[in-house]
């Protein structure tokens, strides 16, 4: 196995690359800080980032490629795969190719429930003025193509977006409400299957078991965490807001994430730090790596996710079910295959927020809502899209299309 990733840190040449072997698995990182974009076209056809990919496929042999995410790399890498001859399948973990933003969700807070040209000229000219022709960004589109304006870039975006969709022979999708998603977009369903990510449930739960004896809680707090990047996509500072419906004092919400502008808005972060200096049952505990999981899983008792875009998936509160935990999130998107149904709410109720934070305290509430399904296993994952490497292979690039079994 072989892996070609972007490197997004500082202080390499662009295009430098760096090669390690992590757990076995060869590792190439490609630097590359999105120097030189120009037009919003850049962001999914980028020549020097497909001759890159194609000199790495040019390395050593490959029988197939599974594309994870590809911005930095852009869409037009598909296409360059395709034409290497290769079999491809992709893992679509956001709305990226459909929306620039990856979320679905406008600059001004609104879900977009389906690609709506008018409405992502607006937004994007908001978000990213400099690569709109009415910010000064060049008006041309993938194929360098000249435009008359930003309606005319955003739509030759998308068309480019979904033709390039149409080179892998199969795309997954981690939950069936984010591949409705693609199909009302005009991907063929028949190519799309459901694949939930599969996390290491059984290592977790008895990690955060250890964790738990080795540090056991002595309080009589309510500790409710969210985990991962603060984002205004993520409705971290409307649950902080809903703790102030909270009369129990007990109560207490902990943020695990990083606390960074999002596209350079910082109004967030910013009005979370105001809310946190008032409020001594809001605590902003900043990120975690990766290994320091179980521990922070270990000191709370129930996670939120009160989301307000339609997440496809939602990592955090799964591994918070392998912990045991109860969970709260929102019934948009993926994340209600998670959850309990009482704990399954509207993300634009703060009421119903802030009952369901004061409800926690009862521990027959947290007992019904630890309910909820386990979580996938990572092995079983594993085996699934091993099934589907298998139909793939068991014809020429491209012909993998027929007969495809449907994961999920």
């Amino acid at each position: 196995m072989r892996v070609l990733a972007l490197d997004m840190g500082e202080g390499r040449p662009p295009w430098s690359f760096r090669d390690s072997v992590d757990q076995g698995v060869a590792v190439r990182r490609l630097a590359w800080r999105w120097q030189g974009c120009s037009a919003l076209a850049d962001l999914v056809a980028y020549p020097r980032a497909e001759e890159a990919l194609r000199a790495w496929l040019a390395e050593g042999p490959c029988d197939l490629v599974h594309a994870q995410h590809l911005t930095g790399f852009g869409l037009g890498a598909l296409g360059a795969i395709r034409r290497a001859g290769l079999p491809l399948v992709m893992t679509l973990h956001d709305y990226w190719p459909l929306c620039p933003r990856g979320q679905m969700l406008r600059s001004d807070g609104s879900r977009c429930e389906e690609v709506v040209h008018v409405a992502c000229a607006e937004c994007l000219a908001t978000t990213w003025p400099h690569l709109m022709p009415s910010g000064g960004g060049e008006a041309r589109g993938p194929s360098g193509q000249e435009l008359p304006g930003d309606l005319a870039v955003v739509r030759a975006r998308s068309e480019f977006a979904l033709e390039s969709l149409r080179a892998p022979d199969r795309l997954l999708i981690p939950s069936r409400a984010a591949l409705e998603v693609f199909a009302g977009a005009g991907l063929e369903r028949e190519r799309m299957g459901v694949v939930e990510n599969g996390i290491e449930v059984a290592e977790i739960a008895r990690a955060v078991t250890a964790e738990r004896a080795l540090r056991p809680r002595r309080d009589d707090e309510l500790r409710v965490g969210v985990l991962g990047a603060v984002q205004p996509s993520k409705g971290v500072l409307e649950l902080c807001l809903a703790l102030r419906g909270v009369e129990d004092p007990r109560v207490r919400i902990e943020v695990h994430g990083e606390l960074a502008p999002y596209h350079g808005d910082a109004s967030t972060v910013e009005a979370l730090r105001e809310l946190a200096a008032g409020d001594g049952r809001i605590r902003l505990l900043g990120p975690y790596p990766a290994a320091e999981l179980p521990r922070v899983l270990a000191r709370l008792d129930a996670v939120a996710a009160p989301s307000r875009w339609n997440e496809v998936f939602g990592l955090s509160v799964r591994e918070a079910r392998a912990a045991g935990l109860p969970v709260l999130v929102s019934e948009v998107g993926g994340l209600a295959r998670a959850a309990a149904p009482e704990g399954t709410l509207s993300p634009d109720d703060p009421g119903a927020w802030a009952r369901a934070l004061s409800r926690l305290v009862d521990p027959a509430f947290r007992s019904r809502l630890a309910a909820a399904p386990e979580p996938r296993g990572a092995g079983e994952m594993a085996r699934e899209v091993a099934g589907v490497y298998r139909v793939v292979l068991s014809g020429p690039a491209g012909s993998g299309r027929d007969g495809i079994p449907r994961p999920g």
